[in-house]
């Protein structure tokens, strides 16, 4: 029979400890501002510490204690929320927000006696309470490897039939073509192009080799569609794409060589609330006028 690893008091009481650090430092109001705030990056922590009205030791300890509990990185000169960070602003604090909310309901459940009864009637209270959950079901799968994600992003692309909102550092030949096939299908398009992705000669040389890029491109350049209201390119913490509001897929990569670690695919239309709104918030911070250079760059490979 295979050994079951299973942790050391030791390594259970570290745990422990680092989970009730974390735990302390989200307690902090002020830590909690520069977290949500890190979701739109910190580039100016003059102006971040007058819009979150904190004195600049407020400021800079909290700020450290967030790094040191690795979730702010600083890269390029901004702060911004790591994939931990991520998950917690999305997922676990409203979750622990809403189960604090419905405590006397959750209690209930705790005295029900009768496993039947018990399992329809807790059943029916949290479907009521709808606490949100990390995997809903099968709406959750994990993606091991940059192929597969690819191929995902891909298929969903083919399938949208609203809208698609793409936040990529990678200038990927195969999600571009299924972008322009969208486009010709009236799928409304938005894209945020990383500002690293541009420097992979690369990428460059994998587009002079697809003629069905260059002539998705052609299509695409002579739409009349203003380009400033498609493109625009910024500095992303990762890639993520939307589509038809509710179809997310959500990479995460090495903070120091930007390689694919993971990514997550999830058919949630909560999510695809919470992850527009940080898509709308890296629109507005974006810039257009680049994008039309950008894009005469591509036309000339």
């Amino acid at each position: 029979m295979e050994k079951l690893d299973t942790p050391t008091s030791e390594e259970a009481h570290t745990r422990n400890g680092e989970l009730a650090t974390l735990f302390r430092l989200l307690s902090k109001p002020d830590a909690l501002k520069i977290l949500y705030q890190a979701g739109i990056g910190m580039e100016n922590s003059t102006l971040a510490m007058e819009e979150l009205d904190l004195t600049p030791k407020r400021y800079y300890t909290r700020l450290r204690e967030l790094m040191g509990a690795h979730l702010i990185k600083k890269k390029a000169g901004v702060y911004r929320q790591t994939a931990l960070g991520g998950v917690i602003c999305d997922r676990f604090l409203p979750a622990m927000g809403k189960a604090f909310d419905s405590r006397d309901e959750l209690e209930l459940i705790v005295y029900l006696e009768g496993a039947e009864m018990e399992n329809r009637v807790k059943k029916i209270i949290l479907d009521e309470l709808n606490i949100p959950s990390f995997a809903e079901s099968t709406k959750l799968r994990i993606i091991d490897n940059y192929e597969s994600m690819v191929v995902d992003v891909i298929d969903l692309c083919d399938e949208a039939k609203e809208s698609i909102l793409m936040a990529s550092n990678y200038l990927d030949v195969r999600v571009m073509e299924a972008v322009f096939r969208a486009v010709d299908r009236d799928v409304t398009n938005r894209i945020i192009m990383g500002k690293r992705s541009l420097s992979s000669k690369m990428h460059g040389l994998r587009m002079t080799l697809s003629l069905s890029f260059t002539k998705a491109l052609i299509n695409f350049a002579s739409n009349s569609v203003d380009l400033k209201d498609v493109v625009r390119f910024a500095e992303l913490p990762y890639s993520f794409c939307i589509v038809d509001g509710h179809h997310n897929i959500i990479e995460i990569s090495d903070t120091i060589d930007d390689r694919f670690l993971a990514a997550f695919s999830v058919d949630n239309r909560s999510i695809g609330e919470n992850t527009t709104k940080f898509y709308e918030k890296l629109w507005k911070t974006g810039e257009f006028q680049s994008a039309t250079g950008a894009l005469s760059l591509l036309r000339s490979y």
